[in-house]
């Protein structure tokens, strides 16, 4: 039943005029660009959940096509295919990918988030989103046909090339570019999991490294639209499914922090031999390059004959090692198998994630753990509880972001009772694999790029660039102004400042400056009929308030002005910003 009203306050009574009063003077404080900026969230959180959505429909109509089965039966599918269709289905993905690769003209090698953290840092938030569509979809249909790759890797690139798009249609700035770039990345992965929190803060930790408020908010309202509109067309249940274990024995405690400790060198060693066998297949011959999809994908059908738990993005198989149903034999020989088919993949062009094979890795080394932990100290927690510590563990490992990887573990097995110890051997396997692998999985691929990320978080993140040192201007001067009008408000200006031409709509026309006017006026028989358009400087060109301080650091360099115009996407003048407030912030 719904709720009941109470009898002196009919429905919509003071508390709701006050809410909506409260919500109109919240809106209201925004600026007409901001409040254009918060439609845009919103609006790149449905398309990431809209196209992860459709995506995830063509991954499980490829899989039930080809492997007669989707979901949480796959691996049933592929256990009874014959032989022939186990080594044939994969071999057919490659062709796929190598013929693209051909007809694109260059390769569709890696896993999305290393190039999206590059177009945040490096490119201003630039992606193509056409490139990203395509690589998306090519990447969907060679998970669904046995690539030992995640599927995130697509919805994130894609959901990340949206925000791009948007941002360079509407000509926003670099800093909302980079932005929403990060919330569609992580809207993608919201909607791919049904993660929102761990999403978020998965965002904010790996993508943008900082957890500063006024990032918070969009990235968290991006992920909670494409999470609602995944859960309303697909499902809302946690990914994987597992009874309720707890860890709090202190012995338990001891245990999961010994995991952490090897999950932590597991992890380095993950991230090593995945950039290994990149730097060994970057090196053959450039004929061969285009079909290196082809022949990766031979060696993946032609390992399911024997270990068909290897293909596609081995839920079952984790599934099982939660659940404690994988012999000893498996949990030690499956992860190693998986990373060095993932990474001979990866390596040779076949786009996919890396995030779901890394859990793989992670749930069955745990699982091994949890077994052998019972066969010393019996009568503890079961394997299963382990598996889980060795996915958070391992996620933590590899991409140094613990925080994000004890969110993410608790969001898609919905065990509570395990948080502590997974904090536990998260933090512990993140501290282990950094002091042995200073790079994590997405910083080296670009490091093998010669992509250099800060050390340090760049001004653009602690603050909103330009817009944090924005000055208003009081006086500005129309076009038709004339000179003795003009000369008159030159002289007012405090030293240092210019003055400033707009139109009747407020948009900027040029700047004045007084230092530029001497010797440049025109002869005393015409001074009488000089007005202001005659004398302003228009090479004077104004900033936007979306621009990092190192970029507008770098303007002034290009200019002895003392202060630069500051103007919005209609070229409305918005005010100023000064060299000194600029070289005042220290480094950029």
């Amino acid at each position: 039943m719904g709720a009941q009203h109470p009898a002196n306050g009919p429905p919509g009574g003071i508390a709701s005029q006050e809410g909506r009063g409260s919500t109109r003077t919240l809106l209201g404080s925004l600026t007409g660009p901001e409040q254009r900026f918060w439609v845009l969230v919103v609006l790149v959180g449905l398309i990431a959940g809209l196209g992860a959505v459709a995506l995830l429909k063509v991954l499980r109509f490829t899989q039930q096509l080809f492997w007669r089965s989707t979901g949480e039966d796959f691996l049933a599918g592929v256990a009874a295919a014959p032989t022939w269709r186990r080594v044939l289905i994969p071999i057919l993905g490659g062709a796929l990918v190598t013929l693209l690769t051909l007809i694109v003209g260059r390769p569709m090698r890696g896993h999305g988030t290393a190039g999206i953290i590059e177009s945040i840092w490096v490119k201003s938030g630039r992606l193509s989103l056409p490139r990203a569509l395509l690589r998306g979809l090519v990447s969907i249909l060679a998970v669904a046909l046995g690539a030992p790759l995640g599927r995130e890797g697509a919805l994130l690139s894609t959901g990340a090339a949206s925000g791009s798009a948007l941002a360079q249609w509407l000509r926003l700035g670099p800093g909302q570019a980079r932005l929403l770039v990060a919330c569609g990345a992580s809207a993608g992965m919201a909607s791919a999991y049904n993660v929102p929190i761990g999403a978020a803060l998965f965002g904010l930790e790996v993508l943008l490294g900082s957890f500063a408020l006024e990032l918070f908010g969009p990235i968290v309202v991006s992920c909670v639209v494409a999470t609602l509109v995944s859960r309303g067309l697909i499902a809302d249940h946690p990914s994987f499914v597992i009874p309720d274990y707890t860890l709090l024995h202190p012995r338990e405690l001891v245990l999961a922090m010994l995991l952490g400790i090897g999950v932590g060198v597991a992890s380095a060693f993950y991230v090593r031999g995945i950039n290994a066998v990149s730097d060994l297949l970057d090196r053959v011959a450039a004929w061969l390059a285009p079909f290196l999809p082809l022949l990766s994908m031979t060696v993946v059908g032609v390992t399911a004959v024997w270990l068909p738990q290897l293909l596609g993005n081995g839920y079952d198989a984790v599934n099982a090692a939660l659940l404690g149903k994988l012999p000893l034999s498996l949990l030690l020989l499956l992860p190693l198998a998986k990373l060095a088919l993932t990474a001979t993949c990866a390596g040779a062009g076949v786009p996919g994630g890396l995030f779901t094979p890394s859990l793989f890795y992670g749930g069955l080394l745990g699982g091994a753990f949890g077994l052998l932990a019972e066969q010393v100290l019996p009568g503890g927690a079961p394997s299963g509880a382990y598996a889980l510590l060795g996915m958070g563990a391992v996620l933590a490992g590899t991409t140094h972001a613990s925080v994000s990887a004890v969110l993410l573990i608790f969001e898609l097995t919905g065990d509570y009772p395990l948080v502590l110890p997974l904090m536990l051997s998260a933090v512990v396997s993140a501290a282990v694999s950094r002091r042995l692998e200073p790079e994590s999985l997405y910083t080296a691929v670009l490091n093998r790029r010669n992509v250099r990320i800060p050390a340090t978080v760049p001004h653009w993140l602690r603050q909103e660039g330009a817009r944090a040192l924005l000055k208003p201007v009081h006086q500005r001067v129309a076009p038709s102004a004339p000179l003795q009008e003009v000369l008159a408000f030159l002289l007012e200006q405090p030293l240092g400042q210019d003055l400033y031409v707009t139109d009747e709509q407020g948009r900027y026309r040029g700047a004045l400056v007084l230092d530029q006017l001497k010797g440049h006026l025109p002869d005393h028989s015409q001074l009488h009929a000089t007005i202001a358009a005659d004398l302003m400087d228009v090479r004077v060109s104004p900033i936007t308030p979306g621009l990092s301080l190192g970029e507008v650091a770098a303007r002034f360099t290009e200019t002895s002005l003392e202060r630069l115009p500051v103007v919005d996407g209609q070229r409305r003048l918005l005010g100023t910003i000064s060299k000194v407030d600029v070289l005042k912030q220290g480094t950029f």
